[in-house]
């Protein structure tokens, strides 16, 4: 995820995992690196301040896992970077990976526009760049450290962060147990699932209710305005063309952002691609003219 290894999300999504039957290696940035998107920066030195939550010391090594749990691993990185040191370093499994699971995020990422800025679904969009296949989860929850977790107490499992980890552990689960064989995607595709609020009080079945989704469709955008200083600041726009056009896809979905918005309990699941080229029926009339402005060009040259 990008809200680091010390999140309450990623935690809880780790030991459902694993009380779920699958085999986990968690890697995570080492701190809070929301909105890094797909950037990749790696660590230059060791820790220059304590990580998250205190989890680790200042000085302490760029790369470390949890003293009574090596399933628990943090690497000083933005997210995108999370899975190159997993595959090239740390290679779990003598390699053999079935599925990178990012997040679930404290926070939804709705809409293309968060597509590129989430640091959760950019360490997904990572991994599958690399041939592998994943689902970014993101979740209608806040900041919460870990610590605070009691995996022993009934109420706590009955708690939001809980519900979360066990809706995705079900979902990772069920999704398999559906598939006659793998991968558990087709290559250079993956999901994005976003949970709407979870918690028990505005959610009192506990279950997530999923449905397929599209990216596009009542997506927000940002437009800039002035706050009463006089200073930009972010605000909301939900345009009508731009990232709300169906180019790619079933344009008879409904938009992952308007059925999150329906109401508590909703999940929606949206299918994408790491290949960014525009469709060809699309594309046919700039593609006339580029060849066209070509040949001029090249004739000149």
């Amino acid at each position: 995820n990008d809200d680091s290894w010390a999140s309450a999300n990623i935690r809880a999504t780790y030991y459902a995992l694993r009380r779920a039957g699958h085999s986990v290696q968690m890697v995570a940035p080492a701190v809070q690196q929301s909105g890094k998107g797909g950037t990749i920066v790696l660590p230059t030195s060791n820790l220059t301040g304590p990580a998250a939550f205190n989890t680790a010391p200042a000085g302490a090594p760029y790369f470390g896992r949890n003293s009574s749990d090596s399933g628990l691993a943090y690497f000083n990185s933005t997210p995108a970077a999370t899975p190159f040191w997993a595959l090239d370093q740390v290679k779990p499994f003598g390699g053999k990976i079935d599925l990178f699971v990012s997040g679930p995020n404290e926070g939804t990422n709705l809409g293309p526009l968060l597509y590129t800025l989430s640091g959760t679904l950019g360490a997904a969009y990572a991994a599958v760049g690399r041939g592998y296949p994943a689902m970014a989860f993101s979740a209608s929850s806040t900041m919460r450290d870990y610590h605070t977790l009691d995996l022993s107490s009934t109420k706590d499992e009955s708690g939001e962060y809980m519900i979360i980890g066990t809706a995705t552990a079900n979902f990772v689960s069920t999704y398999a147990d559906a598939l006659d064989s793998k991968p558990l995607l087709p290559n250079g595709l993956a999901l994005s699932i976003n949970y709407a609020s979870l918690n028990s009080t505005a959610c009192p079945s506990l279950k997530a209710d999923f449905k397929r989704t599209r990216l596009t469709g009542g997506a927000e955008s940002d437009k800039l305005v002035l706050n009463s200083a006089g200073f930009p600041t972010y605000a909301a726009i939900v345009p009508k063309g731009g990232l709300n056009t169906c180019n790619v896809g079933d344009c008879s979905l409904q938009g992952e952002t308007e059925w999150v918005a329906s109401g508590a309990c909703k999940a929606s699941v949206s299918v994408f691609a790491v290949d960014y080229d525009s469709p060809s029926a699309k594309a046919k009339s700039p593609s006339k003219v580029i060849d066209a402005v070509a040949k001029k060009l090249n004739k000149k040259n």
